[in-house]
């Protein structure tokens, strides 16, 4: 179950891990804020794979990319 303050922060920074999963990073309050830190973290961190996803699932923390679950969106910048 998801506390309050933690449905607060829907929008979150994923990156995809070796194994082909994907770990939230980051989690933000608005759309404005991850896409600022995405492009904080695309020029500090060229080499990693990170996308900006709106997350509504319980278990967050780690989201698959191979199957994509049906209560996020992926926007990947």
């Amino acid at each position: 179950m998801l506390t309050y303050k933690d449905r607060l922060c829907c929008w979150a920074i994923a990156r995809l891990l070796p194994t082909q999963q994907w770990i939230i990073v980051a989690r933000f309050r608005s759309r404005s804020d991850a896409d600022g830190h995405f492009q904080f973290l695309g020029q500090t961190i060229p080499h990693v794979k990170f996308e900006v996803v709106f997350d509504r699932s319980v278990d967050s923390h780690r989201l698959s990319a191979l199957g994509s679950p049906s209560n996020y969106v992926s926007s990947a910048l």
